[in-house]
């Protein structure tokens, strides 16, 4: 477990799109790596065991969208929302050091996993929430806090609207790994938009593929510019159920 290299996969491809780490950086990488292989919870947040595979659709995955020069990467306050096994917030966490970053989860062993890898690299500046995610949006320790909001595989874009714009704070962002149905997603999501009052100038799609990185990944980055109605997020299991 401790001749885990993650640098040896992903830096050439980090170095090619311009993402810069440090050497103490990859070390930390490298010392989540072998801590989640080693850790007896690791299958139930992933099948990906494969070192190199795990090192570019867990690692370089969560940390492509730092090659865009976007004023959301000097966010302070950064909220994970469904971390799972702490992707992309445990290497967001290594590469953005100043900011705090929060993983929420429902699920309580996911979080008491992400927390045990974040020991285990040495992470000072990530703490984990068990919660559903409604009911962060609507807790006062976190409703309209957030600099930063960022989703990987967690739900379509309609949904992930209204999940997040309640905990991001006017003047914030959300963004959302999104894969190849990015478009028709979007094309769904006309009237979540419509309700948080969000139009195309606050909108930016991003998008990386092949030779750059070995998968095609989009972005889609939402500029929060106006308070949310205290209607969202409605009760539990809604928005998933029945989008806006």
């Amino acid at each position: 477990m401790n001749n885990i290299s993650i640098k040896e996969f992903i830096f050439p491809r980090l170095e090619r799109i311009g993402v810069k780490l440090s050497e103490l950086q990859y070390q930390q990488l490298d010392l989540l790596a072998a801590a989640m292989l080693a850790d007896p919870m690791y299958k139930s947040v992933s099948k990906i065991f494969d070192p190199q595979e795990m090192a570019t659709k867990h690692f370089l995955d969560s940390l492509v969208p730092l090659c865009f020069s976007l004023p959301e990467w000097k966010a302070k306050n950064i909220v994970d929302l469904g971390t799972g096994g702490g992707f992309p917030s445990l290497p967001l966490a290594v590469a953005l050091p100043e900011s705090h970053i929060v993983a929420i989860d429902s699920r309580q062993k996911s979080v008491e996993f992400v927390a045990r890898m974040a020991s285990a690299a040495g992470l000072g500046n990530v703490v984990t929430v068990h919660s559903r995610i409604e009911d962060a949006g609507r807790d006062g320790k976190f409703r309209e806090k957030a600099d930063l909001v960022v989703c990987r595989a967690l739900s379509s874009v309609r949904t992930l609207v209204e999940y997040t714009m309640p905990l991001i704070k006017t003047g914030g962002s959300a963004l959302y790994y999104k894969g190849p149905k990015l478009d028709e997603e979007l094309a769904e999501s006309a009237n979540a938009f419509n309700i948080f009052s969000i139009v195309a100038d606050n909108v930016e799609i991003l998008r990386l593929a092949p030779p750059e990185i070995p998968f095609e990944r989009s972005f889609l980055i939402v500029r929060k510019t106006c308070a949310v109605s205290e209607r969202y997020p409605r009760k539990c299991g809604l928005p998933l159920e029945k989008p806006l």
